[in-house]
């Protein structure tokens, strides 16, 4: 199953603050929250098999 990230994100934000227009802040506390970063902190590119983690921990999260 394909999901995209971005989307992921917007129903995320939805979940934990109930607004359908979130602030910047909002989206990335929840960026931050779930790791759905796609930069580590020093700038280099996270592993797809990161991303793939973390997205899957997020999808699990929202599915409880």
């Amino acid at each position: 199953m394909k999901v995209s990230r971005f989307g992921l994100i917007q129903k995320l934000v939805r979940k934990e603050y109930k607004s359908v227009r979130p602030t910047a802040h909002q989206i990335n506390d929840v960026i931050k929250k779930y790791d759905l970063n796609l930069y580590k902190s020093d700038g280099r590119k996270r592993s797809k098999e990161a991303l793939t983690k973390a997205v899957a921990l997020a999808v699990a999260s929202l599915k409880s």
